[in-house]
């Protein structure tokens, strides 16, 4: 065998040599180290949980101390439904004339529920459309699945007056 031969040979094994050593050794130690990374950021989360927990604790108090001063129990849609209609009838032209308690369905095969709230307006037609049109624009409270306005004759005083009937459904 000649100089050259033996060279080649050499330079073979080691290749051969490297190629096992980064696949029997190297490459599994790159696996253990994305592990280790790994099993640190996750006991580092379970450490911090006790401090994230007790500041969402606080958190939770001082926000129910807010929704105290603000007469709002909870989180009562209903509540703030009224509240938005109110605020509302005071920049618009419109009373409100009846607001009857949510109708709940619960829905057994697919077990979702449905709240529908159903309340009556009175005033004139543009200030009942600006009101249909802010509560599905700027407000979440759910989607208007019905209105019906009617022209009704108050006999006493011989005036009429449109009411409006809203259904006002939140998907829960």
């Amino acid at each position: 065998m000649t100089q050259k031969n033996k060279n080649i040979i050499l330079i073979i094994a080691l290749l051969l040599v490297s190629f096992f050593a980064y696949k029997y050794g190297i490459s599994k130690t790159f696996v253990v180290n994305d592990q280790v990374h790994t099993l640190e950021m996750q006991k580092h989360a379970y450490e911090t949980a006790p401090n994230q927990l007790a500041a969402l604790a606080n958190k939770e108090k001082q926000l129910d101390e807010i929704l105290k001063q603000n007469n709002v129990e909870g989180n009562s849609i209903q509540n703030n439904l009224l509240k938005a209609l109110n605020t509302l009838s005071s920049t618009s032209n419109f009373t409100i004339i009846a607001f009857e308690e949510p109708h709940i369905y619960k829905d057994e095969a697919s077990q979702k529920t449905s709240t529908t709230y159903n309340f009556t307006l009175q005033g004139s037609y543009s200030s009942l459309i600006k009101v249909i049109y802010a509560l599905e624009q700027s407000y979440s409270f759910g989607n208007i699945i019905h209105n019906n306005f009617e022209k009704k004759k108050n006999f006493k005083t011989g005036k009429n007056h449109l009411q409006c009937t809203i259904f006002l459904q939140r998907l829960n």
